[in-house]
């Protein structure tokens, strides 16, 4: 999976309300990864 496909779908899960070590179990991402997505939700 391409790391703009993870982070696109990581997003929809974290709009969808998953919880965070499932979103990166699901998508593979990194703790880091994470964290950046969700500051940027936060400011959207």
């Amino acid at each position: 999976m391409a790391t703009t496909n993870k982070i696109d779908y990581a997003k929809a899960l974290i709009k969808a309300g998953l919880t965070r070590e499932l979103i990166l179990k699901i998508t593979s991402i990194s703790e880091y990864e994470y964290n950046l997505i969700q500051r940027e939700l936060a400011s959207a």
